[in-house]
């Protein structure tokens, strides 16, 4: 069974008071609109996004990074059967999941029983329970049957206390949306089509509605600013509930940001104001200081990361010392047992077993070996105005403090370079590398002398 999936992505958010389009608000590090993609992997073969009020923003940004999400364009704001409307050319499978762009929350598993249901119903409602119904529209249930959803201003007394409400997600057969779709009419009050109304439409036609129930948590949508705040708060309090059962120590629950994704090994302890995103993954026995951003990096077992530190997009191997102060860029691996002090910065860099640099080094585009000394002030020059170029630092060199390496260079097997020195050429095995000028010295004109000159 062939399933699309149409977001509903148009409309303004006029309550989030942003010149952004709402689907483009994050939650943490990720937008709704993106969110929501990632989670209809392996469920829907093609995803179709309807887009309206700056249109452009969410194609250009997504563009970059689906290569295979469709967009079609609501030139009118004429309410969710007319977007679904827009959608229909687009589609072609034999089911289609339609999601509104501001509910982030629905889970992936929901989604796949959706579909999966549609074996033995017409149609699938995504209902939820909630304390407050009010702004919702309204359930009406005949046992295990959803007959009608009544939009809030077309309510009766009776109806205002259902507190089962609609949250905008369905599952349909594609064949009985192109058929019944046109049925639904302009609503004369607020001048849209509501798809709500193809439920009342299936109904009476003979078609089977069916529902599922969820907790309010997973089928809020994200209206305003402090409904997308909230959701951050509790999304990000779930995901740290759950490694502190799995075996994890988060010291200031209230004070850390883990992503959803990120996994966590047993024993490994997260000091407040710590941030770890995307696609992480952290081993057992490692301990993550304050103030440290992981971004879409594997930290492996016994690591220490220190105040500070800053790594994206890098391997790190067992046993690393990291910071404080440390900024890890992307491509770079840090094997096991190396040491990288303050104001150390890697970028496209591997750094070998036992290696260490302890202070202020900048290291690009380097191969590094195992037990390599790197001295303070360390530079790889890597770019020389046009393109980057590689140096490369053998097993047990010693790099002195204040050296530059001018790339493209390779330092041999325990070379010793003298501190001070800049490296314009290879330096074979087992030598010795010093470029200083000679040092000159002239008795009786220090500091005193020259004070004493001015003030004449």
């Amino acid at each position: 069974m062939k399933v699309d999936t149409i977001i509903l992505a148009a409309g303004k958010g006029t309550r989030m008071k942003s010149e952004i389009p709402k689907v483009l608000h994050k939650i943490g590090t990720k937008s709704m609109l993106e969110i929501i993609i990632e989670k209809l992997k392996n469920i829907s073969d093609k995803i179709i996004i309807v887009i309206g009020f700056k249109g452009n923003m969410v194609k250009e940004k997504f563009e970059k990074i689906y290569s295979d999400i469709h967009f079609v364009e609501q030139r009118e704001q004429l309410g969710t059967a007319h977007a679904v409307r827009v959608a229909l050319n687009s589609i072609e499978g034999d089911v289609s999941l339609i999601i509104p762009g501001d509910a982030p929350f629905v889970k992936r598993e929901t989604l796949s029983k959706m579909v999966e249901m549609l074996k033995e119903a017409d149609m699938i409602a995504l209902l939820m329970e909630v304390r407050n119904p009010k702004g919702y529209g309204r359930a009406i249930l005949e046992r295990d049957r959803l007959v009608r959803i009544v939009e809030e201003s077309d309510l009766n007394n009776e109806e205002k206390n259902i507190n089962i409400v609609n949250t905008g997600i369905y599952a349909i057969k594609t064949a009985l949306l192109r058929e019944f779709i046109e049925s639904v009419k302009l609503n004369p009050k607020k001048s849209e089509f509501y798809f709500t109304d193809i439920v009342e439409i299936l109904d009476r036609n003979g078609k089977i509605v069916k529902y599922i129930i969820v907790e309010e948590e997973e089928g809020m949508g994200i209206n305003d600013r402090k409904q997308l705040i909230k959701a951050y708060k509790e999304r990000n309090l779930k995901k740290v509930e759950e490694l502190l059962e799995r075996g994890v120590t988060i010291l200031s629950p209230e004070n850390t940001y883990i992503d959803e994704e990120v996994e966590i090994g047993i024993d490994t302890v997260i000091w407040p104001y710590v941030f770890i995103t995307g696609n992480t993954r952290i081993g057992k026995n490692c301990e993550i200081k304050p103030f440290t951003v992981i971004i879409n990096s594997t930290i492996q077992d016994g690591c220490n990361i220190r105040e500070y530190s800053h790594i994206e997009g890098a391997v790190v191997e067992e046993e690393v010392i990291i910071g404080p102060f440390a900024r890890i860029r992307p491509n770079t691996l840090i094997k096991k047992g190396a040491r990288i002090g303050n104001f150390v910065e890697l970028k496209n860099t591997i750094m070998g077993e036992k290696s260490q640099a302890n202070h202020l080094a900048y290291l690009g585009d380097a191969t590094i070996g195992n037990g390599v000394n790197i001295g303070a002030g360390v530079i790889t020059c890597n770019y020389d105005g046009v393109r980057k170029n590689p140096t490369f630092i053998d097993d047990g060199a010693f790099i002195g403090s204040d050296c530059q390496l001018v790339a493209p260079v390779r330092i041999g097997k325990n070379v010793l370079v003298g501190a001070g020195t800049t490296v314009t050429k290879d330096v074979p095995d087992e030598s010795l590398a010093v470029s200083r000028a000679p040092l000159k010295i002239i008795e009786g004109k220090g500091m005193t002398y020259y004070r004493n000159k001015r003030s004449r």
